[in-house]
């Protein structure tokens, strides 16, 4: 559709019941830990006092791409 920008999603869900709780794309800045912790504020902001309250656990399992792989070329 002619853009040129790519756009990376990062998502946050419940493992348990596999519900999507929220998603934030990014163009820019999608590589790095900003990016990540964004998101996190973002969706924690969302939240009602009540759900807050309710959350006894944030896992966080990242993948990040070839970037983070530790897997490096001269």
């Amino acid at each position: 559709m002619g853009c040129t920008e790519k756009y990376t999603p990062c998502g946050i869900l419940d493992e348990d019941s596999g519900q999507l709780f929220y998603i934030n794309f990014g163009s820019c800045s999608y590589k790095t830990r900003d990016f990540i912790v964004d998101t996190l504020i973002q969706w924690w902001k969302t939240m009602t006092p009540e759900q807050k309250q309710d959350t006894e656990l944030i896992q966080i399992k990242v993948d990040n791409g070839p970037e983070s792989s530790g897997v490096r070329t001269q």
